[in-house]
């Protein structure tokens, strides 16, 4: 009972490790569409994580994904500002 307790501790503050980060980050869109609604790998280990309480990993993963977002986001703008600035 006591190793069961301290492993389900363990896994709430586990942090996501940097192979679990990249898919997050990116990959924070869905591909899935209203033809074929297929769950990406992102959010089945959402589920996942939810489901066992890996509280730290999914609150990690929601962060990764924002940050991919606004990077994706940013890469254009940055693009036209070079662009702008050659002309």
């Amino acid at each position: 009972m006591i190793e069961e307790d301290r492993n389900t501790r363990k896994r709430k503050i586990a942090q996501l490790t940097f192979k679990e980060k990249i898919p997050f980050f990116l990959f924070p869109f869905g591909f899935g569409s209203n033809l074929f609604p297929v769950k990406d790998y992102n959010d089945s280990e959402l589920d996942r994580f939810k489901k066992y309480g890996f509280e730290k990993k999914y609150n990690d993963a929601i962060k990764l994904k924002k940050l991919g977002i606004i990077f994706y986001f940013i890469i254009p703008i940055i693009l036209l500002l070079f662009k702008t600035l050659n002309s």
